[in-house]
């Protein structure tokens, strides 16, 4: 088995590092599908501590956007506030995708 070392901080006088031991895997020459690789991938992450939130549309992507603002602020939107604020500064009509995206 190969070990590898990381980096975790270096300096011009020392080095820190971590030891990498990966998992072993059996290789697999079988085709996966996207849906599979996608479990696998959510499964990993949630491995590392991430939470899986399924949103399947754009309207779910736009509350749970609402909610997160609301938990990072500490501030409840009125649905008039979150509306104006929505279509002002986040959503402007005028607006590319990466503008929008560099908004948030």
């Amino acid at each position: 088995m190969k070990v590898s070392y990381n980096i975790v901080a270096e300096t011009s006088e020392s080095t820190v590092v971590a030891e990498y031991v990966p998992e072993y895997t059996a290789r697999s020459d079988a085709y996966q599908s996207e849906a599979a690789l996608e479990q696998e991938f959510i499964k990993l992450l949630t491995s590392q501590g991430y939470e899986y939130l399924p949103i399947h549309n754009e309207a779910e992507l736009v509350v749970n956007l609402r909610w997160q603002l609301e938990i990072l602020n500490r501030y409840a939107f009125s649905d008039s506030e979150w509306e104006r604020f929505f279509r002002e500064n986040i959503a402007g009509a005028n607006d590319s995708i990466v503008e929008k995206t560099r908004k948030i």
